[in-house]
């Protein structure tokens, strides 16, 4: 089940919003479970049993690490915090690496004539890279004092299974949501607020994501583009990739506000970024600043590596949680040396860095030029479209993309963007240092009729197409 399917407009989010309200407060936790449950296993019931064994590991070792801190036993709640860390990264691992551990020593060996095992395919349960990130956080985060373990079983297998952000996103962290889960507003005004942040994501995904999902599929199907195509078929598949994960953070954000809870912003406006270093303070927020706190500054303090040295082993890990290939191992590092050159020229820039048009156009340019990677996760197929790139393969024209979409769908997608900057954003995008708020501000009149227009043609135009996947859904 998917946000964008009409099985969840007309049918699971009605029933599950009357449910929330309808019972006392004491019980929402029990009615988050069994409709987080039910979205998830409509995709695969088998795997519901790894979410709720995974849910129980860590809720398990979390009383384990409070009682022996308290008892002033720190080293034997590092032990229990480091198996507790070891037993969800080896889930993690062989769901998502297994299949392409083998297939890398298998590739090293065969030259020297020795045959190794194989694997059968292994199926990559949905958002498993993020509920078990939200699961070391709150193992971690108890193990530091920076937050208290629940007592009920239940309230921690709702902030696990959340299901507004539990496919995609954004990453929770239980020490920024821990005090929601006992206690949270409840009122109209952020229920009204919520449904437009919702409309405003299905809007973004909808009308534009999934009109311009066409050109990035022949991109990279594509066995042989030559340049116009190739220069047309990365920027617009870039901006597709924008507009489809950030919709998802709205709607995702938007059903949290439904149901009383502010989750923390995952976008803040990227592609004004005039830094790598910038840019990934501003997009997928919730991932970079995890990795920021419990891999690159425990690197640092600990005096493990360097803060330079840091940088580029967090950035490679940022790579390798997008996907088990050496196409997003070389994505990540390209973003790390970058940031490392950045800081050595003394060239990084924070948000409230003045803005330079110069600047963030180059910024862009260079988030661009590495995204083949990204969407082949082949090395040897990103290095096709980089020949196509450079003008290897020809000029070429746009009749790739011109014949094998529709010419009226492009032109929706750009009076969609058009639109969208008109109307301007529903959200103003403030980050405020760690405790992550956000302001919202008030919607009404024009913005307001506009919403609702867009967010009536979106539900039109679902009734008569499919929907595209969301693309983070892969990892």
């Amino acid at each position: 089940m998917v946000f964008t399917s009409n099985v969840f407009i007309f049918l699971f989010l009605p029933l599950f919003l009357l449910c929330y309200y309808a019972v006392r407060e004491q019980w929402r936790s029990h009615v988050i479970v069994g409709g987080s449950y039910l979205f998830y296993a409509w995709w695969r019931p088998d795997f519901l049993l790894l979410f709720v064994a995974i849910s129980y590991w860590n809720y398990w070792f979390g009383l384990r690490i409070k009682a022996n801190v308290e008892a002033g036993r720190k080293d034997v709640a590092f032990r229990y915090l480091s198996v507790a860390v070891i037993g969800d990264l080896a889930t993690l691992g062989y769901f998502k690496y297994a299949n392409f551990g083998v297939e890398v020593i298998a590739g090293v060996l065969e030259p020297l004539g020795i045959n190794t095992f194989t694997l059968e395919h292994i199926i990559l349960p949905l958002g498993i890279s993020f509920y078990v990130f939200q699961a070391i956080s709150y193992v971690v985060d108890i193990y530091r004092g920076n937050a208290e373990p629940t007592s009920r079983f239940v309230d921690f297998a709702a902030f696990i299974a959340l299901f507004p952000q539990l496919i995609a996103g954004p990453i929770l962290r239980y020490s920024l949501i821990d005090q929601q889960l006992k206690q949270r507003e409840h009122s109209l005004a952020l229920f009204s607020l919520g449904a437009c942040r919702f409309m405003l994501g299905f809007i973004k995904k909808v009308l534009i994501a999934d009109s311009l999902a066409p050109v990035n599929t022949l991109f990279v199907s594509e066995g042989q583009l030559q340049l116009a195509d190739a220069w047309f078929g990365l920027w617009v598949s870039t901006f597709q990739l924008y507009f489809d994960f950030s919709g998802y953070s709205d709607m995702a954000i938007g059903l949290g506000m439904m149901m009383g809870f502010r989750f923390a912003e995952n976008f803040n406006q990227p592609y004004a970024a005039q830094s790598i270093t910038e840019f990934w303070q501003r997009w997928h927020m919730s991932l970079a600043n995890f990795l920021r706190d419990y891999v690159y500054l425990p690197l640092v303090r600990k005096r493990y590596a360097g803060a330079l040295t840091a940088l580029v082993v967090t950035m490679f890990l940022s790579g390798l949680w997008h996907g088990a290939s050496f196409a997003f191992m070389l994505w990540g590092l390209y973003f790390g040396l970058l940031m490392v050159v950045e800081r050595k020229l003394n060239l990084a820039t924070k948000i409230t860095s003045p803005y330079r048009l110069g600047r963030n156009l180059l910024t862009i340019w260079v988030v661009v030029l590495v995204m083949p990677l990204f969407f082949t996760a082949d090395v040897s197929h990103s290095l096709r479209i980089y020949a196509a790139l450079f003008g290897l393969n020809g000029v070429g024209s746009l009749n790739l993309y011109l014949f094998g979409t529709s010419a009226l769908t492009l032109a929706f997608a750009v009076l969609a963007v058009i639109w969208l900057v008109v109307a301007g954003s529903i959200n103003v995008r403030y980050y405020a240092g760690r405790n992550e708020q956000y302001f919202m501000r008030h919607v009404g009149g024009v913005q307001a009729l506009l919403l609702w227009a867009g967010f009536a043609l979106a539900l039109s135009r679902l009734a008569a197409n499919s929907f595209s996947p969301f693309l983070y859904f892969q990892f």
